[in-house]
């Protein structure tokens, strides 16, 4: 009979792999239906919440051109009343190679029809996409949309995209192995004009677990982070 001793620190090791909520080959974004993931985003220096934002993922339907995740998306204020008309059902599809492809178009209609249900709208642009295999130093493909509708015109575009470095980071909802993405938004619309760079910490099977904004001179504004998963 032999007996095999495991060393203390490969034992540590074995439970802190075992401890980490995001588990490495799953797409960029949670698909269990059921889950409900929960942030809270702060204003820099003083810490003052912002407003909240709910992912609930709703279903994970699966045909030949991948999967879509079904969620609903919720932004409240720090009272806890709902913003843009509470909660918006909207959609991600998961390419086959569980590349994460996040259409920006549909997204903002999403939101603009809670506001005006009988409104008709209609996007054009280019998916924003997030590779299940990110190294340092990539660039990522560009995204753009334009939404046109209730006499009303949107333009996002998201540019620069670049992957900055892996991290593992602690949060509230566990700690996660990440990958760091940066890029830069513009938004111009009736009523709304924003240009930021944001730095987002994405896990592999959550999504986004911390998404950092900042001024166009990198000024940090505000600190969204992952409360409960």
């Amino acid at each position: 009979m032999h007996l095999y001793i495991v060393k203390p620190c490969i034992l540590l090791s074995l439970l802190l792999l075992l401890s980490l909520p995001a588990r490495a080959g799953e797409p960029y974004f949670c698909t269990r239906p059921g889950r409900t993931l929960y942030y809270e985003r702060t204003e820099a220096g003083s810490g003052k919440l912002r407003r909240t934002t709910t992912f609930e993922i709703d279903a994970v339907r699966q045909d030949p051109s991948g999967r879509m995740v079904e969620y609903l998306f919720t932004l409240r204020r720090p009272g806890g009343a709902a913003l843009y008309g509470g909660a918006a059902k909207m959609q991600v599809e998961i390419a086959p190679d569980g590349t994460v492809r996040m259409d920006l178009g549909s997204t903002l209609i999403a939101m603009l029809q809670n506001l005006l249900p009988r409104a008709a709208f209609r996007s054009t642009g280019t998916r924003a996409l997030l590779p299940p295999e990110m190294r340092p130093g990539d660039r990522l493909p560009d995204a753009r949309c334009v939404v046109e509708g209730a006499g009303m015109k949107y333009r996002i575009d998201v540019t620069e995209r670049e992957v900055l470095r892996p991290e593992r980071l602690a949060t509230p909802a566990g700690t996660f192995d990440c990958v760091v993405v940066r890029e830069h938004k513009v938004e111009r619309g009736p009523g709304r004009y924003r240009d930021t760079i944001s730095d987002s910490w994405y896990a592999p099977g959550v999504g986004y677990v911390r998404h950092d904004t900042y001024d166009k001179n990198l000024r940090l504004e505000t600190t969204e982070i992952l409360k409960k998963y």
